[in-house]
């Protein structure tokens, strides 16, 4: 383990003998507890404080002498902005106790300045510090969850607005392809066509949008019925169909003798498991296959999902299930915009259960869920 970093102190004083003290009873060669810079004037000092980081500041009211009260309030006020500690005779205790008032740490008068007190002053400055960045901290914290919440809020509020009007146009465009509104001829039915797919994938990141601000806000587990996992499963084969048989791709499953119903909410789990699928079918190449295995344990279900499509690297695995996130240009693992993935987690999450992914170069990709039983 490396050696604790020494405390820096900043003296800022005209008197050189004031720093040869304080050096002399704070500088420990054999340890290195601090490292102390002398600063001769108030300029000086405060350059020295742009310019470094240091852990405590001892102030000598008496460096004031000959400055206009304008300039040393000027100076004072970014001196302040680190910890200060004030040192002055004992005739100008007022003055040092006023500074104290107006941010300084603590006081020390010339005539009581010893190792103790210099320590003590030093230990309350940076205790008093600590403090003050973790306030900091918390406040930064609440603010980016406020400004989270408030984005959150304005995506839920623009996907419910936009939702309404894409579900029109939807019904309109499906009028306009089946004929109901009049014949169309060849070049327009290409583009009515081409308007209707572009409106069906706004519809399905627009309703996606939705369910993800629903999720998010919610703070009520969801509630639901018994679900038989086994008949899930193979509906969720079924409805994809389309694009295995488009990809020329086979979906083969395995179930263990006996699988216990288990209680959720089950439109939300069967949109889990088809967006797996279809993902696992989209990124294997034509003619392959795609496995799914149920396994039962003590106090889980698991469902298994492996394509045998392009390895996800190591160091995006531990990103994928992240909001949209779907992977850099050039090497993406998510033919969406990063937010189906995320949505799955969500789901399962709110059912207490598990997400992760394997994935291993020429082998494939695992996507498991864990569900208690």
């Amino acid at each position: 383990m490396a050696p604790p970093q020494p405390a820096s102190i900043l003296l800022i004083g005209d008197n050189r003998s004031d720093f040869v003290t304080i050096r002399h009873l704070l500088v420990d060669e054999r340890r290195g507890e601090f490292q102390v810079t002398w600063a001769r004037s108030l300029s000086d000092g405060l350059e020295h404080a742009k310019a470094n980081t240091y852990d405590a500041i001892f102030f000598d009211l008496t460096t004031a002498v000959g400055q206009s009260q304008r300039q040393f309030m000027e100076y004072w006020n970014e001196l302040t902005l680190h910890p200060v500690i004030v040192l002055c005779p004992a005739e100008s205790e007022p003055a040092a106790i006023d500074a104290v008032r107006k941010g300084a740490q603590d006081y020390l008068l010339h005539a009581h300045v010893d190792k103790e007190r210099l320590g003590r002053s030093i230990n309350l400055a940076l205790a008093q510090t600590a403090l003050k960045n973790e306030r900091k901290a918390k406040e930064e914290l609440e603010r980016k969850i406020e400004r989270n919440r408030l984005k959150d809020d304005f995506v839920g509020i623009l996907a419910n607005e936009a939702w309404l009007p894409l579900l029109g146009a939807r019904l309109v465009l499906e009028h306009l392809v089946d004929g109901s509104l009049g014949d169309l001829n060849d070049q327009q039915s290409v583009a009515v066509g081409q308007l209707k797919k572009g409106n069906e994938e706004l519809l399905g990141v627009t309703q996606e949008l939705l369910d993800i601000y629903t999720h998010d806000s919610s703070k009520v587990p969801p509630t639901g019925s018994e679900i038989d996992l086994r008949e899930m499963i193979e509906l969720c084969i079924k409805d994809s169909e389309q694009i295995t048989k488009f990809r020329n791709i086979t979906v083969s499953v395995e179930f263990p003798q006996e699988i216990p119903l288990i209680k959720g909410d089950s439109s939300a789990l069967r949109r889990v498991f088809i967006n797996l699928l279809e993902n696992a079918v989209n990124f294997s190449p034509n003619k392959q296959s795609v496995t799914i295995n149920v396994a039962l344990f003590q106090e889980a279900v698991t469902v298994s999902i492996t394509d045998k499509g392009r390895d996800i690297l190591n160091e995006d695995q531990q990103s994928i299930l992240r909001r949209f996130w779907a992977g850099e240009a050039g090497r993406r693992y998510s033919n969406k915009c990063g937010m189906h993935l995320y949505l799955c987690q969500r789901i399962i999450d709110a059912h207490g259960g598990k997400i992760n992914v394997l994935s291993k170069p020429n082998v494939g990709t695992t996507f498991t869920v864990s569900l208690p039983r």
